[in-house]
């Protein structure tokens, strides 16, 4: 599976905006190229599909400047994932802007939709530091909201079920939020990760389930890895059926 990071506090990636170069020794006013991204953004397409970017128009101070721009993507087609298109582009001064589109790739095969409030059940999540229990967590208040983007493709609030956000009083701010994939054989895979408080996600992620087994309730379980490699959480979620 493609696992990248990512810095957002929406879903998707509207516009991105930067500068590679410094601006402080400038003594006059400069212009920088801007992009309409044509199409969808995100933009969603079945696995296997052949992936075919419908482009951006750039321009400058009115001026169409599209000839200039250089596009790069690292959009698997084959493999399910969130990737991105940069476009960018060099105005007079030298200085580069850039816009992005996210794109999606999702499995159709995949029907069951995990969207809703799954509580984090406390005897089967757990805190480990270097190896050694250090506590459980959960119950009442550390609900965790899974949200369906795409068939198979979903964003999570807090892959850390809210360990650091209630459980160490730091807030909502320090939630390790993202996306994931739940494969056909219910079988879940990280995609993304970030953190507005840590500046960065999950260092690790494995043994993502999906259980339906159970009449009366369903259940998720997997192992994350956040914060630095010696913090471990071991999380059970569960959502009554």
């Amino acid at each position: 599976m493609k696992m990248c990071k990512f810095c957002s506090l929406v879903f998707f990636t509207l516009f991105l905006f930067s500068c590679d170069k410094e601006t402080e020794n400038l003594s006059r006013s400069t212009y920088y190229v801007a992009f309409e991204i044509k199409g969808d953004n995100p933009e969603i397409v079945q696995v296997g599909e052949p992936y075919v970017d419908k482009g951006a128009i750039a321009t400058l101070q009115g001026n169409d400047v599209t000839s200039t721009m250089k596009t790069t993507n690292n959009v698997v087609y084959d493999e399910m994932g969130l990737y991105r298109v940069e476009y960018s582009a060099i105005n007079a001064d030298g200085l580069v802007s850039r816009a992005v589109r996210d794109v999606i790739v999702c499995n159709p095969g995949v029907t069951v939709d995990l969207s809703g409030t799954w509580d984090v059940y406390r005897d089967g999540t757990t805190f480990w530091v270097g190896g050694s229990l250090n506590r459980y967590y959960g119950g009442p208040g550390y609900a965790v909201t899974i949200t369906r983007v795409a068939p198979g493709f979903f964003f999570i609030s807090d892959y850390l079920a809210n360990f650091w956000p209630v459980n160490q009083n730091r807030g909502p701010i320090s939630a390790t939020f993202g996306y994931f994939a739940l494969n056909e054989d219910n079988s879940i895979d990280a995609l993304s990760s970030d953190s507005s408080y840590w500046g960065e996600g999950l260092i690790s992620f494995k043994d993502g389930v999906y259980d339906d087994s159970d009449p009366d309730v369903d259940i998720i379980t997997y192992e994350a890895c956040a914060v630095t490699p010696s913090y471990v959480h071991k999380v059970t979620l569960n959502k009554a059926k």
